[in-house]
């Protein structure tokens, strides 16, 4: 009796941080000044797409300077909140490109930069050497960035196809994501 009370104390005491824990790696990847620049942008699809690619692209930048700096003690935690940020913006990165691509919105403009950029983040997702910390969140950012950039790619090909086929839709942004 005495250990399943010992047991049952720890479980009570472990249970808030680890529901902390879990709170804090479901949260928005971001900010809300970045969210507020998402809203603004709303219905200006190539702008929110160039956000989003910025937004990311500071995750990389991050990435990339925690990979280098072997002295900063929570390193690896930070990576991991790193990796897992950039792959929630890419997932809504890619939500926001199939609304795009359901409303014929054009987006060839955005698409142009965003091929290139997209090929280099998988590039910096291999940098970080191994940690078991950060191995799994990094392993579903790098299936996370090889999807974008093949979407990207596609999606650029049928923006092409699609606006040559119809030119006076050729501009318009149609209504976007909320």
């Amino acid at each position: 009796m005495r250990r399943l009370l010992i047991l049952l104390s720890a479980v009570l005491l472990l249970s808030p941080l680890t529901l902390r824990s879990w709170a804090q790696s479901q949260r928005d990847p971001l900010n809300d000044e970045e969210i507020d620049q998402v809203r603004e942008f709303g219905d200006r699809p190539n702008e929110r797409i160039k956000l989003y690619s910025k937004f990311i692209e500071q995750r990389v930048t991050a990435i990339k300077e925690l990979s280098t700096n072997k002295r900063a003690e929570t390193r690896a935690t930070e990576m991991r909140a790193k990796i897992e940020e950039f792959t929630r913006l890419v997932d809504e990165l890619q939500d926001n490109l199939d609304t795009y691509d359901g409303q014929h919105a054009d987006v060839r403009k955005a698409l142009k930069d965003l091929v290139p950029e997209s090929d280099k983040w998988q590039a910096a997702l291999v940098q970080p050497p191994p940690d078991p910390t950060y191995d799994f969140a990094r392993k579903t950012a790098i299936e996370a960035a090889q999807s974008i950039s093949d979407q990207v790619k596609t999606l650029q090909k049928d923006q092409e196809k699609y606006f040559a086929e119809h030119k006076d839709q050729a501009g318009k942004n149609g209504t976007g994501p909320s």
